[in-house]
């Protein structure tokens, strides 16, 4: 059973302010650099940062572009739309503004602030 999705991030304090427009709360663990946030679903989220790898893994090194895509859902269309606003809004990268997917869903692609790809979408209503 998958249990928790780690990320690594550049700047944590960029990283938890972006998560936290999508309704993503971290809690650090103790007095270090990884922070970690319970969904509704159960499914936790983990952020460390580069440092706190670096440690970790012998010769750590950031790979280049996303590799993985975090998927939001949403209510509905209008939730996708405002959200996405709201990201543009605070300066990060929307790479493909909400649009009504073939497959029946409204959809929008965002990079957080290291890169990684974040989907929202909705059922289309």
């Amino acid at each position: 059973m998958l249990d928790a999705i780690g990320l690594v991030s550049s700047n944590i304090s960029d990283s938890i302010a972006f998560y936290k427009h999508l309704g993503v709360n971290f809690k650090q663990f103790e007095d270090s650099e990884h922070y970690e946030s319970q969904l509704a679903s159960g499914l936790r989220i983990m952020l460390d940062s580069e440092e706190l790898m670096k440690d970790i893994i012998p010769g750590y090194k950031k790979p280049d572009g996303s590799k993985m895509t975090l998927c939001f859902k949403k209510n509905n269309a209008d939730e996708v739309n405002q959200l996405t606003n709201d990201l543009n809004s605070a300066g990060y990268n929307i790479i493909k503004e909400p649009w009504d997917a073939y497959w029946g869903q409204r959809y929008a692609c965002v990079l957080d602030p290291d890169g990684n790809q974040i989907d929202i979408f909705s059922p289309l209503n």
